[in-house]
């Protein structure tokens, strides 16, 4: 074993060190009603993969997890986003840190977990990066592990806290100074990986009462239209407003009319919702399909049947060379094993969108038809981009 890897580390205070190794895997490349839309929004997207074909390929990745014995959190790394913060790409949060043993002073933790990734507070980021580092970590846990994050600031995050770990809000700790006589970190976990978005969303779905494997097609009616409106409960309703969104609503009531499956067009609106259980409850058993302008409602993917088809509107300015959006949604929706397609739309400054609709319709319609091939595949890269 290299001696670089974790169990390998020479730290006097390291009580329990693990590399994990995570299986290579590949999904398919986003759907699309063009080859015009495909080159545009191909330019957008994060190179955190290789791309062949029609397949993206992500290769290599390693977790790591610490358990150290009485050490210290003292704002390092920084619980927002910054050059070096925990899970954030390109530039991994360090843990020497956190050696060699110090002799604690003040009041002490028994055991604690450092989970304040960036936006630790908010509904999309505890999901793709707090939740991502608690299944990693998750044989490390006990009943009695408290944890320093950001205090959540919506009812759905705590709700979550509850779900995934049954922890309440006296084991919640803002971040600051901390002592603790065993402390856990695991920082370097991978963002996305498919044990660990269906293994967070079959935890949290259990706990809610709900089947993780969902239900058939055929009894998934709802085609869900997402505006992102200030009265629907969506945060930054200022930007990424659909201009033309009745236009657009009237032609896809007529396109799911004409197609004479009992598809249903429906509103997303976070009010009629008494709380994250119902929500996860309607997106795991009734939507079939959702479409909506880039924004945080996608996230509620992780609910899904695997199947489920989701058109995601980039806003992308008329010169094409920005846009507000990135591949999250489409990698979160392909770890689902669910179909994804993206579709472009010219923004003005605040990234308010203007929408074919006929075009979007044309797109929908393909989507909801076409029973396409998986978007997650197992892949094991043996020799296939060897060096040699």
């Amino acid at each position: 074993m290299p001696q670089a890897y974790a169990p390998c580390l020479n730290y006097s205070n390291l009580l329990h060190g693990e590399e994990l190794v995570y299986p290579d895997f590949r999904i398919h490349m986003p759907f699309s009603i063009n080859a015009e839309h495909n080159k545009t929004l191909f330019n957008f997207i994060k190179p955190r993969f290789r791309v062949e074909g029609d397949w993206a390929y992500y290769l290599n990745q390693h977790g790591r997890n610490f358990v150290f014995a009485n050490t210290t959190y003292e704002n390092n790394p920084l619980p927002h986003w910054a050059a070096s913060c925990c899970m954030c790409e390109g530039n991994p949060a360090p843990h020497q840190q956190f050696t060699p043993a110090r002799n604690l002073i003040g009041s002490v933790q028994q055991e604690v977990m450092f989970a304040a990734s960036p936006d630790s507070y908010s509904f999309q980021h505890w999901n793709d990066r707090t939740a991502m580092m608690l299944t990693q970590a998750r044989h490390l846990l006990s009943n009695t592990t408290k944890y320093i994050v950001a205090p959540p600031r919506e009812h759905t995050v705590a709700t979550h806290w509850q779900l995934m770990s049954n922890v309440t809000a006296d084991r919640l700790i803002p971040p600051g100074k901390v002592n603790a006589a065993k402390f856990i970190y695991s920082c370097d976990t991978p963002l996305l990986h498919p044990y660990l978005a269906q293994r967070s969303s079959e935890i949290m779905l259990t706990a809610a009462g709900l089947d993780p494997r969902g239900v058939p097609w055929d009894q998934r009616k709802v085609v869900l239209l997402i505006n992102r409106k200030q009265d629907s409960g969506v945060r930054n309703g200022g930007e990424r407003h659909w201009n033309n969104y009745d236009e657009c609503k009237q032609k896809l009531q007529q396109l799911l009319q004409k197609r004479g499956k009992g598809e249903i067009l429906e509103e997303w609106d976070l009010a009629k919702f008494k709380s994250l259980q119902d929500i996860m409850r309607f997106w795991n058993t009734q939507v079939r399909g959702a479409v909506g302008v880039h924004g945080g409602a996608l996230m509620n993917v992780l609910w899904t049947t695997p199947g489920t088809v989701i058109f995601e509107i980039w806003p992308v300015t008329a010169d094409k060379k920005r846009s507000r959006a990135y591949n999250l949604y489409w990698e979160m929706t392909a770890l689902k094993n669910s179909a994804y397609w993206w579709f472009h739309a010219q923004s003005d400054e605040r990234w308010n969108v203007n929408v074919d609709c006929d075009l979007l319709a044309q797109a929908m319609n393909t989507g909801l038809t076409d029973k396409t091939a998986l978007m997650l595949d197992q892949f094991y890269q043996g020799t296939k981009w060897s060096t040699r």
